[in-house]
């Protein structure tokens, strides 16, 4: 696997901007696509890289975390997690030394649940500025982060999915109604996308964007046409052998956008639905690493 270069894909980021369109539905001409934005889909300040994490013992009048800042609580404590006006009291234990199990209890109501290495650590969020959701902080097998997520609504604690990523990471956007995590790409090739998640009758759903900015550099091993415009005018581009592109993105549905480094040109590629790894060439599935060299894969 090899590692990939923030920097340098937010520089790739805004070249999308200038030639890569989305696919939204299904459609076979991607080129006369309107241009996507790439920024979360929120109203309030893009400058905020992520959400402040602030550790508190007590609730304050107009708590910050209501606005969007995510805080670390100290159990126990009292919140009014469902917006009732009614406070309740949380606690938080680990119950493995090894942090495979915790006991979550908030109100009357308990949870006893099993993670892969939970270190301790509890925090507050609310998604949509009226209510509170509590995340547990975990690490799997390979050291990365990620968090589970639980709200209580209705004198009940159910569990609402899990973000990928250090809570640090995570920028939440009451307005909007979302929280920003990162997720993994589900095709053509692995890479940790930005993704938007709001609550759905208390569970955890994705907001689809139209475009996900990738930006690493490949190399084509076998010539290979793409789909392109210029001015609004559809075309089709032919890549040869030993040719260097950057992938600019993808809809992480059915469109991956490349662009040539020599040309300058950019063009979309096919790929088929449901199967990662593959890319449509002639209207057949074939692995994207015949053609390619360079593409990163997870594991």
């Amino acid at each position: 696997m090899r590692k990939m270069g923030w920097s340098y894909i937010l520089v790739m980021a805004m070249l999308l901007l200038i030639g890569c369109g989305s696919k939204g539905q299904a459609v076979e001409e991607p080129a006369t696509m309107e241009i996507p934005s790439t920024e979360a889909r929120t109203e309030e300040d893009p400058s905020a890289s992520s959400s402040a994490v602030v550790q508190t013992t007590e609730a304050e009048p107009k708590d910050p975390v209501y606005t969007g800042l995510i805080k670390e609580i100290i159990v126990p404590c009292e919140y009014d997690l469902d917006g009732n006006g009614t406070v309740e009291t949380i606690n938080y234990q680990v119950t493995d030394p090894d942090g495979k199990s915790f006991d979550l209890k908030i109100g009357d109501a308990e949870i006893e649940g099993s993670g892969d290495k939970l270190t301790g650590k509890i925090y507050a969020m609310s998604i949509d500025g009226s209510s509170l959701q509590i995340l547990l902080e975990d690490r799997n097998s390979n050291a990365d982060d990620y968090s589970h997520v639980y709200v209580y609504q209705q004198d009940e604690l159910e569990p609402a999915g899990v973000l990928n990523g250090e809570v640090s990471s995570y920028r939440v956007h009451p307005q909007g109604r979302l929280v920003t995590a990162i997720g993994s790409s589900e095709v053509f090739q692995s890479f940790y996308l930005e993704k938007d998640f709001t609550l759905e009758n208390g569970v955890l759903v994705e907001i689809a964007r139209d475009f996900y900015p990738m930006g690493n550099e490949v190399t084509a091993r076998k010539a290979i046409t793409l789909s392109g415009s210029k001015a609004g005018v559809a075309y089709t581009m032919t890549v040869k052998a030993g040719s260097r592109l950057v992938v600019l993105g993808t809809d992480n549905q059915q469109w991956v956008c490349l662009q040539d480094i020599e040309t300058g040109e950019i063009g979309w590629l096919q790929v088929p639905q449901g199967e990662f790894g593959q890319i449509l060439v002639d209207g057949k599935s074939e692995s994207a690493q015949d053609y390619f060299d360079g593409l990163y894969y997870f594991g």
